[in-house]
């Protein structure tokens, strides 16, 4: 799991440097139906902290099942599933209520806030799942079926893939705003 943190980490490193070198207002809606960078980012920080809050619930229950399964094999990664969706659905994957940022975000926050929130709940699953031993971890899986019910080394490979989906979007869509 280490390893899909500083992932999450890396990636949203490179994307912030993108920001500043494309000159990329982070208020500013690159299309009038596509997220802005500060929405795409507090969508991802709602989706970090619902994984989060479900696991704090969820784990305690499931522990004493993983630990049973512990030496079983378990896989370590996941792929694309909103690639997958959106060649099956023939459109993307659309966000549910509870992680769809508010519109005028902008105005309660400002993009070092909103960077420094969606450490602080990274930190904070970080903490929660590095408790968890590995192959017990790798046992307990979410009641996900979109995700094909990853497991919780897979949900947060999940995180990454997902957080690295959003940033490809916004940059695509920033570079056709400006052709």
């Amino acid at each position: 799991m280490r390893s899909y943190f500083q992932l999450l980490e890396n990636q949203r490193n490179d994307f912030y440097k993108k920001v500043i070198e494309l000159e990329i207002n982070p208020s500013e809606r690159p299309m009038p139906e596509k997220w802005s960078v500060m929405e795409t980012i507090y969508h991802l920080i709602l989706m970090v902290r619902l994984v989060r809050r479900f696991s704090t619930l969820y784990l305690p229950l499931m522990l004493p099942y993983g630990y049973l399964r512990k030496n079983r094999t378990y896989k370590k990664e996941t792929y694309n599933i909103y690639e997958e969706y959106n060649q099956v659905k023939k459109r993307a994957m659309r966000a549910p209520f509870l992680l769809t940022p508010k519109k005028n975000i902008h105005q309660r926050y400002d993009l070092r806030d909103l960077q420094t929130l969606l450490i602080s709940e990274t930190n904070m699953l970080k903490n929660k799942l590095s408790k968890i031993d590995e192959k017990v971890a790798g046992q307990i899986h979410y009641p996900d079926p979109i995700a094909y019910f990853p497991n919780v080394i897979q949900s947060v490979h999940l995180l990454a893939i997902h957080e690295q989906h959003h940033f490809n979007l916004v940059i695509k869509y920033e570079q056709q705003r400006v052709m």
